[in-house]
């Protein structure tokens, strides 16, 4: 469960912004996170490790806590919030991909090979 200030936080960013810069903004959060979170391996000089859990995994978690919000509760701006965090999570994925950071996984949409 979201707790209530987070939950509030969230609403209040989303209603104040709006869908567009509110999606801009979860991107660019994520994509911090990656970049400060990110350790260079000195055997292969590749970057892998994000301390904590990976910023895509937590937006999903995130749409996954809005969505249980909006079924319980009915509010439309539960399901609005849940789709941007979900939309966020697949692209800060697939830019994960690209990079090498993580591995593929079958909660995200992948490339069919």
């Amino acid at each position: 469960m979201i707790p209530e200030e987070t939950k509030k936080l969230f609403l209040d960013k989303f209603s104040s912004i709006g869908n567009d810069k509110f999606y801009k903004f979860l991107l660019n959060y994520a994509v911090n996170r990656i970049i400060t979170g990110e350790e260079e391996t000195p055997k292969t000089k590749s970057k892998a490790k994000i301390v904590g859990v990976s910023p895509e995994m937590e937006l999903m978690d995130y749409y996954e806590k809005f969505l249980f919000l909006y079924r319980k509760e009915g509010e439309e701006a539960y399901l609005e919030v849940a789709k941007l965090f979900r939309k966020a999570g697949h692209e800060v994925y697939r830019i994960m991909i690209k990079k090498n950071i993580t591995k593929k996984n079958d909660r995200f949409l992948n490339v069919v090979e």
